[in-house]
């Protein structure tokens, strides 16, 4: 499948009809460039820094138009990712988000008035298309299983939210209005910083912290992943609550799950 860095590289060869070097790996190992050196329509001269040169300039646009036939094409949905370079996932398109819900409040979503605890009590979860949403108290859960049970530890004052995928941009959490915000996620990298970026959003945005946080960490944290990463917003953070739990995360090596806090409930 052709990707970005091949397009902007094949392009810009096309436009200007020479490129210095170095050329990006995933091209100078690629068949098709070897096909084209070997039938002389680029040429690679080996001196010093050299550059890359096309030669036969018809037969390098035959090739090009039959490898991007919708070069121009200017990407917003992922069917635009799948006629450019034949991959629905090439690049960051514009989404539309799936929200999950549940609550015993009216709430206004895309601008419906909705009795959620009508819905919640008969199907257990409502769920949209988030075009805009507006609630007095929400709490955003990261995980499913603990969305569906949140009631039981937080109480039924919050409209609980679970986002379909993984936490949204800031411009999608822009979307919704309330007065209070909740974030209760695991107690890992990725939990933390998604607090931190609904931190950006909300005025009144708090991480929901156990009095027993440590204890837990203690008796049911799990190792972290070789790759785990410690974010940049994280790295920068002047929140104490972060400081505190970074600290532990990184002098234990482990992470919380936060669907322990619901044992015994």
């Amino acid at each position: 499948m052709p990707t970005k860095t091949e397009l902007n590289f094949y392009t810009k060869l096309r436009k200007n009809q020479r490129i210095e070097k170095p050329i990006p790996s995933i091209v100078k190992n690629s068949s098709e460039f070897h096909n084209l050196l070997a039938a002389k329509i680029i040429s690679e001269p080996q001196r010093g820094v050299g550059f890359i040169e096309v030669i036969k300039s018809k037969k390098y646009d035959a090739f090009y138009l039959k490898k991007y036939p919708h070069s121009d094409i200017k990407i917003k949905t992922e069917i635009d990712n799948q006629k450019k370079f034949r991959n629905s996932k090439a690049t960051n398109t514009e989404k539309d988000r799936v929200i999950f819900m549940r609550g015993f409040q009216n709430i206004s979503i895309n601008n419906i008035e909705v009795d959620l605890s009508k819905i919640t009590k008969e199907h257990n979860i409502f769920s949209a298309v988030l075009q805009n949403f507006r609630a007095k108290k929400i709490c955003f859960v990261e995980n499913l299983l603990p969305f569906f049970m949140a009631e039981k530890l937080l109480g039924y004052d919050y409209v609980y939210i679970h986002f379909y995928g993984r936490f949204p941009k800031e411009s999608t959490l822009k979307k919704i209005q309330c007065e209070q915000y909740l974030h209760f996620g695991d107690y890992d990298f990725v939990g933390l910083s998604e607090y931190l970026r609904a931190k950006n959003v909300f005025d009144n945005c708090k991480l929901y912290k156990p009095e027993n946080l440590m204890d837990l960490f203690d008796e049911y944290s799990t190792p972290r992943k070789a790759k785990d990463t410690k974010y940049n917003n994280i790295k920068v953070s002047i929140d104490n609550e972060i400081i505190e739990i970074v600290k532990k995360i990184e002098k234990s090596n482990n992470f919380l799950e936060q669907q322990i806090l619901f044992d015994k409930l």
